[in-house]
């Protein structure tokens, strides 16, 4: 029996394996038919540009990202923000080159059968899973994608949201027919839970997470166990149905 492949996108300033180590806890309760990819951002990020105040507020997190990693910060795009003087929409600079990224990632290892993220990666994660609908084959975007890579089986979105541009609004017009699991934190200020209800807002079949901490993995046992039953229980459903 070939392994379940789960697609696992950091958020920005993260990486791939800083996201492994952030979610060691719930990955670890799978058995090794499952699969867990951890692809880094195509587009390196350099925090030490900011200000001498700015780079003290996070030097935790430079510092645990250089603990636990080699590949530095990383992003799956530049958010630009409209300009109505010169008629920019605005949008996610780099979005399409980290979409030929995943494709040919896919082509490699294989059709993924379940995308999860954190923040931008959940964004990116949503958006994918959107563009995977048979009823995208069409669109523009799509045609980064391998053609052999199907619609996903589910969903998991710590602290998502949807793309507020709208210019890819049309990227959502079908929805995600996929049952998905959103985790929001009751203290996020990065990804308020208003936010990451606007991704909510276009899943077909959506169920709720919400715990006590901010923007962050939840760290409790029965939250962690929460998302690892969701996610295996909804692939091997899924598994059995194609039986």
């Amino acid at each position: 029996m070939s392994k379940l492949r789960i697609l696992c996108l950091h958020g920005f300033t993260s990486n791939g394996n800083v996201h492994k180590h952030q979610v060691r806890n719930i990955t670890s309760q799978f058995s090794s038919e499952f699969e867990f990819i951890f692809p880094d951002g195509p587009y390196k990020v350099d925090l030490a540009d900011g200000s001498p105040s700015e780079l003290a507020k996070i030097r935790l997190w430079i510092d645990f990202v250089a603990a636990n990693s080699t590949s530095g910060h990383r992003a799956w795009w530049f958010a630009k923000d409209p300009n109505p003087a010169t008629n920019d929409l605005g949008g996610f600079q780099g979005l399409e080159k980290s979409l030929e990224y995943i494709g040919r990632l896919i082509e490699k290892s294989g059709p993924v059968h379940a995308i999860w993220g954190f923040s931008q990666g959940a964004c990116f994660a949503g958006f994918l899973t959107s563009l995977l609908h048979e009823k995208q084959r069409g669109h523009h975007l799509r045609q980064h994608l391998p053609q052999q890579q199907g619609l996903p089986r589910v969903g998991v979105y710590f602290s998502g949201f949807k793309a507020r541009f709208a210019q890819y609004d049309s990227v959502y017009e079908h929805g995600i027919e996929v049952p998905t699991l959103h985790i929001m934190g009751e203290q996020d200020h990065v990804v308020r839970i208003e936010r990451s209800e606007t991704l909510k807002s276009v899943c077909r079949d959506p169920r709720t997470l919400k715990h006590g901490g901010g923007h962050n993995i939840p760290e409790s046992e029965e939250d962690m166990a929460i998302v690892a039953n969701f996610l295996r229980e909804a692939l091997e459903s899924k598994s059995r149905e194609s039986l």
